[in-house]
């Protein structure tokens, strides 16, 4: 990083630890209080009924049951109260308790809400149904039937009772309603001497409910003016009341500054479950009205006492929603904190090429986790948590990580990375394989995980056959003298001196070769000749001082072998031994450990060799005298043939001979024609195993016959 980017970094640092600590100090705490009041209400529709009968056996003296007729009379009313409605109204109030110091963005605003359930009311809507009248018991007895005309009973109820919503902690609550005086029936009884009877039936009745909660939930909303989106919560109130729930909220920092805050609760359903129960008296008054004088009480008491079994009731109640304004969210003054990693002193340590990974996991912002970007000294910059660098050279760099958060605040930290050299990495290609004697190319690569040292490169070839190293660049020609498996090692340094190798395997093979022209193509039965071959290497130059063998097929054994000379050339006389025919000749050369073996062939046309007869006898003879008559037999090459048979004819004789050990041939013959001159000849006639080998010949003459 340059000095000037630096300096810039350090004044925003400085700008924000002095707008920070101006912020601070102009702040003062003072807790606050607001009130959000609800309101609840709800219904519910009920089948609760309970017996209100009674008998007052009392209500008529004697002096009146005389006047009504025999037996015992009384006074009753056989009547059911029910309930068939049931309503709730209730209030709740929430006492919001906060230090203002935590209005402010990035803060965690310690709200403590305190739910307290106000008064509330229940009412409770129903009647009293039956019939009331004069019963009697002609038997005199209390087993009373209804005598006469009964009155019908059909009277509204209301009832109200006080009753705040429980919560967990105080239920089960019991509220109990206020006690309704109903008057039931009437009865004015005939007079007599003593005035007139009039009785009255009331029944005083209360209604008690029993209820319990598992707590007050309601929806809570902060929501800033101006800004977007809210903080929602759902709050459940339990324990007792009042009942105390702690509401801390982060306030965003991307919620404008200057925005007011509103603390929003919305009612959630709130059901309750318990039973109510009918508790009170029936009562029974009689009166006599006398003609003169003041009223005369005749009984006054509770006939029937009402204790009626508990009715189960379900009444859920909805509230409203209210708010209330906390008041206005300040700008955060708190830069974030980077934290480079890399340890207490915050350095890193890596190998030059390799990706090194930083750490600033490390670091915080009130305002949620900050951005972070790194800047190297290499003029690499990198952002993020966990950024990736490499490094390209070798030694001691120094960085700068930067934190801003969303509302502009920055601070920054400085770390340091040690990087190490590595060496480069070789590649001295594939195996090869090569004839020995040829050029065989090296081509060789490396890289060096640090870009800035891979033109310092040098480079060296060791071919592994004792030759002196190639050195210089990473590419080399050698050719190997001989067949083997050869190591060829390749080295690259960097300017730390630092190196690698790498190997190449080089198979150096023998040469093949090849043979042609193979011999004379044509040659004569037992007249010197020549077997010829050219032993070149697959790369058409001459392979000398290397024996060539040669074979002529149906001959046993070699018929000869010959060195090779500079040209590659290996040529041996040969005489043929074989009958008049077409040979095919084989050249082989075994190999050895430059050259490969080999072979060649081709083909000879070997022909009968010429003969010549000569005659060499007498050519003159008087009648019935005997005559010597010879020839020689030679071949083409001056040498006598023994043992072959000559055929003389003379005129009409005809006699033969076989040659001597020279070639000779001679015979007598008695001359037994008439004096004249005859011609004469001598013929050798090949046969047998000659017929194939020799040319035939004859010789000519003209024989004088004569008298001396």
């Amino acid at each position: 990083m340059s000095r000037n980017r630096l300096r810039q970094r350090l004044a925003v640092l400085v700008g924000s630890a002095i707008l920070m600590l101006g912020t601070v100090g102009s702040a003062a705490a003072a807790p606050q209080t607001r009130t959000i009041g609800l309101a609840y209400e709800g219904e519910t529709t009920t089948d609760y009924s309970f017996d209100v009968s009674g008998v007052c056996d009392t209500c008529i003296p004697d002096a009146f049951k005389v006047l009504l007729g025999a037996g015992s009379w009384a006074y009753g009313a056989t009547a059911t109260g029910h309930v068939n409605h049931v309503s709730w109204q209730a209030t709740t109030s929430t006492e919001l308790g906060f230090d203002d110091v935590g209005l402010r963005q990035g803060r965690t605003l310690g709200l403590s809400d305190v739910l307290t359930p106000n008064g509330g009311t229940i009412v409770a809507t129903g009647k009293i149904e039956g019939s009331a009248g004069l019963l009697n018991d002609p038997t005199g007895g209390t087993n009373f039937g209804q005598s006469g005309v009964s009155d019908d009973i059909d009277k509204g109820a209301t009832w109200t009772a006080a009753c705040a919503m429980p919560l967990p902690g105080d239920s089960p609550r019991t509220c109990v309603s206020n006690t309704q005086e109903i008057e039931l029936a009437a009865k004015t009884v005939a007079g007599a001497l003593l005035g007139r009877l009039d009785i009255v039936l009331s029944i005083h009745i209360r209604l008690e409910f029993t209820l319990s909660s598992d707590g007050i939930i309601a929806a809570r909303a902060l929501t800033f003016t101006g800004g977007s989106g809210s903080l929602n919560r759902i709050l459940t109130f339990t324990g007792s009341t009042p009942s105390t729930l702690a509401d801390p909220v982060a306030l965003p920092c991307t919620q404008p500054a200057g925005s007011e805050i509103v603390y929003g609760v919305a009612a959630q359903p709130y059901p309750s479950t318990g039973s109510m129960a009918g508790r009170g008296t029936l009562h029974a008054a009689a009166v006599i009205v006398p003609i003169v004088g003041p009223d005369i009480p005749v009984v006054g008491a509770n006939i029937t006492t009402i204790t009626a079994p508990g009715h189960d009731l379900a009444v859920t109640l909805t509230g409203n929603a209210g708010s209330a304004t906390l008041g206005t969210l300040a700008a955060n003054n708190i830069p974030p904190t980077p934290d480079a990693g890399g340890g207490a002193g915050h350095e890193y340590s890596g190998d030059q090429g390799t990706p090194i990974v930083f750490d600033g996991s490390g670091s915080s912002s009130p305002c949620g986790f900050p951005t972070l970007r790194w800047d190297f000294s290499d003029g690499g910059v990198a952002f993020g948590k966990n950024p990736q660098h490499a490094f390209q050279g070798v030694g001691t760099y120094s960085g700068l990580l930067t934190a801003t958060d969303v509302t502009g605040l920055s601070a920054t930290q400085t770390f340091s990375v040690v990087v190490a050299n590595l060496g480069p990495v070789t590649e001295a290609g594939p195996s090869i394989t090569a004839a020995w004697g040829r050029p065989v190319a090296f081509n060789g690569s490396a890289t060096d995980p640090g870009t800035d040292d891979q033109a310092t490169l040098v480079y060296a070839w060791d071919f592994g056959d004792g030759t002196p190293n190639a050195t210089g660049g990473s590419s080399a020609i050698h050719a190997y003298t001989a067949p083997g498996t050869y190591s060829a090692t390749f080295t690259a340094w960097d300017r730390h001196g630092s190196f690698s190798s790498d190997q190449r395997i080089v198979t150096i093979r023998a040469r093949d070769v090849s043979l042609g022209s193979v011999g004379d193509t044509a040659a004569t039965f037992d007249t010197a000749a020549r077997l010829r071959a050219s032993l070149v290497d697959e790369f058409g130059q001459a392979v000398n001082g290397r024996t060539v063998t040669f074979d002529v097929a149906t001959v046993v054994g070699s018929s000869g072998s010959a060195v090779t000379g500079s040209s590659g050339l290996a040529s041996t006389a040969w005489t043929p031994s074989i009958e008049a025919a077409t040979y095919g000749i084989t050249a082989s050369f075994t190999g050895d450990s430059l050259y490969t073996a080999g072979s060649g062939s081709g083909n000879v046309a070997i022909a009968r060799k010429a003969t010549t007869t000569t005659y060499t006898g007498t050519l003159t003879g008087g009648a019935n005298k005997t005559v010597t008559l010879s020839a020689t037999l030679i071949d083409a090459t001056g040498t006598p043939l023994a043992g072959r048979t000559i055929t003389f004819k003379l005129g009409t004789q005809t006699t033969s001979a076989l040659t001597s050990a020279g070639g000779v041939a001679s015979v007598q013959l008695k001359l037994a024609q008439k004096n004249g001159t005859y011609p004469l000849t001598a013929t050798w006639t090949p046969a047998g195993s000659d017929a194939a080998r020799y040319l035939g010949s004859a010789a000519s003459a003209t024989f004088k016959l004569q008298a001396r």
